[in-house]
């Protein structure tokens, strides 16, 4: 499929629009709807919260610290590349490689190869997975301000993995149980 879609002309065939004008009509709607980075400065005090007796900070919060950092790299390099293209598109910036792949990308609904490589692991087309990361951000800038939730989507971790091992940890720690016993 992506061999066909590689090939595709770009031109605008019968009356509809040409594929620049609609990669720039879905670059400025995206835009526009990009997340806010998410700052942890006024975090609640339970989201990176600390052991009182060992002075660390809970592993949940470590892991949250995490998973923020790693969307809020996404959502800037998201944000700069969409501005980015758009300026191409129009004339104002020189089309690099990197954005005329995003061009065909967004052409052919796909998530941008430029994306992949700071990006969660999805098989979603590029429509679900826009809004699929702005449900994910939600959910982290709500762990965030509001504290931890009481129930966790679990998926919408970059790394569901480290979430779990901090959950391990939390409560060995509590316990004073090893984690590992040979």
């Amino acid at each position: 499929l992506n061999l066909v879609l590689s090939i595709q002309p770009r031109e605008a065939s019968g009356s509809g629009k040409k594929p620049e004008d609609v990669v720039l009509e879905l670059a400025e709607l995206m835009s526009s709807r990009v997340p806010q980075i998410v700052s942890t400065e006024t975090a609640h005090p339970t989201s990176f919260g600390y052991d009182p007796e060992t002075g660390m900070m809970y592993s949940l919060g470590t892991c949250l610290g995490q998973e923020v950092n790693k969307f809020n790299r996404l959502l800037s390099l998201l944000s700069k590349s969409l501005v980015m293209l758009q300026n191409a598109v129009k004339g104002l910036i020189v089309m690099t490689a990197d954005l005329d792949s995003m061009f065909t990308a967004l052409t052919n609904n796909q998530v941008p190869g430029l994306l992949s490589k700071v990006t969660y692991p999805s098989l979603k087309p590029l429509s679900s997975w826009f809004e699929d990361l702005i449900l994910r951000v939600q959910f982290v800038r709500d762990w965030v301000d509001n504290g931890k939730p009481a129930c966790i989507w679990i998926s919408a971790m970059y790394f569901p993995q480290g979430f779990l091992t901090a959950v391990l940890q939390g409560y060995s720690r509590a316990n004073k149980i090893a984690v590992e016993v040979s």
